[in-house]
């Protein structure tokens, strides 16, 4: 067996800096690392090599430099390496690189390709999908677990935004890993071997015609995400109960007024939208699109697997419904009505299954696709797609060269509105055949809300102090109608679930309303809570950093606070009851 790792070297992201002057990210003098999350595909190669002997091989595309991420795996445990540079490669997007590093992969020959689930410089998650796409294997992002099923088969688990499942996939295949999958080991002491066992090769030794110069997308500028917030500091106390509860009332989610798109549209071409098991996000992204066909003169089509009698109100002049949840078919069939329709633009939600389909759909067709942005412009009838990136604190904008011009959203960031005039229904089956199998699903526990479609979040941290904490913020979120999100050290220790973290390696998030409980502010966080609406920070601390990055900020135990709050609330309920109210 032979287990093909793909690792990527990237700029630590907290030491990037921005150059207002030229407008760019000063890379000068920043560390170069091991994304994070390919150091976990290295240690579970290692792994499958020590149980089952598989020779393992890492490669690295990127500069001459990319050698010390090469020198590292081996370190790790990595049999040999391979690094793939080229001046020629210059520039090289998502669709590029993995077009190339699907020709690394026909050269070694492996029955299983591991990578992370994203690299924490450009946060796309496209390359393993379109690795998998390139190479025709099989693909499941955000894997936890890989268990071997008599050699021709693997069984993974996949965390999803809304639990965990279970699929079988024949090898070969490609699996993209996530935080969760293990603890990577210390490295061993560089040997002078090492050297002689890292193979470099350039575009003519893989018979490569692709470049750089023949990216699809293209960033035409960039802009630092400046910090918006200057923090009040309020007592504890029942004025501050009254404003947070003000706060989390006035923030409730609404429709943001309605739309006619009665006119019909479509002068100038159709933009759509794709639904996949998530309606919130689907009503998000139809909202944007209808805005853009205003000025655009185009039609909205909303393509997607949600039940219609789930999207009521949703603003399109037609939804085509195409029953079924397996990601394989969806994504033939999508292509096939892409190529046959040429739509000026497609969009899909940021989530596993929207990310796992564009990122293969823009594979098959060698279409460009921008990830996780958080905004959509037209300018001269091109598509300008706006994607934060180093974490959060620099956003590029970004157009695509091809046809249709493609992008995933993040949930939450645009408001939902309402159609005027009832959609048009049609529907299409679904084509292409399954290749994952799903063999088990289990939801997220149901006291903990969706993050991603929540009006309110609750986020603890350290603070929190023990797993029987946990019992009052949920307590508190259920009287709130809140989600409960965590940090990434409290999701470590299991005190509350995976889907649940908040930050770089976890979720972003955008609710009207975020109360930090105990939390310390360290960048990894703060970067998940940059689009929410206010932010109150509840710390004992009152050089916590969180502080920075906080509307209100109320220095208090957190559990404290939880306690006083709770009691304003009883108080409350109690006063509305004797009114009669």
């Amino acid at each position: 067996m032979n287990v093909l790792v793909f690792v990527k070297q990237i700029p630590d992201v907290n030491r990037i800096e921005f150059d207002a002057s030229t407008m760019r990210v000063r890379r000068e003098g920043v560390a170069l690392l091991m994304n994070s999350f390919d150091r976990k595909a290295i240690e579970e190669a290692v792994r499958i090599h020590e149980k089952r002997g598989a020779e393992t091989v890492a490669v690295s595309m990127g500069p001459p430099s990319a050698r010390d991420v090469l020198i590292e795996s081996l370190r790790l445990g990595i049999d040999r390496a391979m690094l793939v540079t080229d001046r020629d490669l210059a520039g090289a997007d998502t669709l590029v690189t993995s077009e190339v590093l699907a020709k690394v992969a026909e050269k070694v020959s492996p029955d299983l390709i591991l990578m992370g689930k994203y690299s924490l410089d450009g946060e796309t998650s496209q390359v393993p999908p379109e690795v998998a796409e390139f190479l025709n294997f099989p693909f499941k992002s955000s894997v936890s677990k890989i268990d071997f099923d008599e050699g021709e088969r693997i069984i993974v688990e996949q965390e999803r935004e809304d639990g965990t499942a279970e699929y079988s996939l024949p090898l070969p295949a490609v699996v993209s890993v996530s935080e969760k999958i293990n603890r990577a080991r210390m490295p061993a002491p560089a040997l002078p071997d090492f050297e002689q066992r890292i193979n470099t090769l350039g575009l003519r030794d893989l018979s490569v015609r692709v470049t750089g110069r023949d990216s699809p997308t293209s960033v035409t500028g960039t802009e630092r995400v400046e910090s918006f917030r200057k923090t009040s500091f309020i007592e504890p106390g029942d004025d501050a109960f009254s404003l947070i509860w003000n706060l989390a009332q006035g923030g409730k989610r609404t429709a943001a007024g309605r739309l006619d798109l009665s006119d019909g549209g479509g002068r100038d071409g159709e933009l759509w939208g794709i639904a996949i098991n998530d309606p919130d996000t689907s009503m998000e992204i139809a909202s944007k699109l209808a805005e853009l066909s205003l000025s655009e003169r185009a039609r909205v089509k909303i393509i997607g697997n949600i039940s219609p009698e789930a999207l009521k109100g949703m603003l399109c002049h037609e939804y085509l419904y195409v029953e079924g949840d397996d990601n394989d078919r969806f994504k033939e069939t999508l292509a096939e009505i892409i190529v046959s329709s040429r739509p000026r633009c497609v969009v899909f939600p940021s989530s596993v299954d929207g990310r796992e389909v564009a990122a293969g759909i823009a594979a098959k067709l060698r279409l460009g696709l921008t990830a996780d942005c958080i905004d959509l412009k037209f300018e001269n009838g091109r598509l300008v797609q706006f994607k934060p990136a180093f974490g959060g604190g620099i956003v590029a904008r970004i157009i695509s060269r091809t046809v249709p011009e493609m992008a995933t959203i993040r949930p939450g960031i645009f408001p939902r509105r309402v159609g005027v005039s009832p959609m048009h229904v049609s529907a299409l089956p679904l084509s292409g055949r399954t290749v994952a199998t799903r063999l088990s699903f289990r939801e997220r526990p149901a006291e903990y809300l969706k993050l991603s479609s929540s009006d309110i979040v609750l986020g603890v941290g350290r603070g929190l102090k023990s797993r029987e904490n946990i019992a009052a913020v949920l307590s508190m979120a259920d009287r709130m109608h809140a989600s409960v999100g965590a940090t990434r050290p409290v999701v470590d220790m299991g005190w509350v679930p995976r889907q649940q973290q908040i930050g770089l390696t976890g979720t972003s998030i955008s609710p009207s309303l975020y109360i930090a409980l105990g939390i310390s502010g360290q960048d990894n966080h703060v970067v998940g809570i940059r689009y929410a609406g206010t932010v109150v920070a509840v710390n004992s601390n009152r050089d916590a950093p969180i502080f920075r990055y906080a509307d209100y900020g109320i220095v208090c135990d957190m559990m404290d606070f939880l306690m006083k709050f709770s009691d304003f609330m009883d108080r409350r309920a109690e006063r509305l009851d004797a009114a009669g109210m």
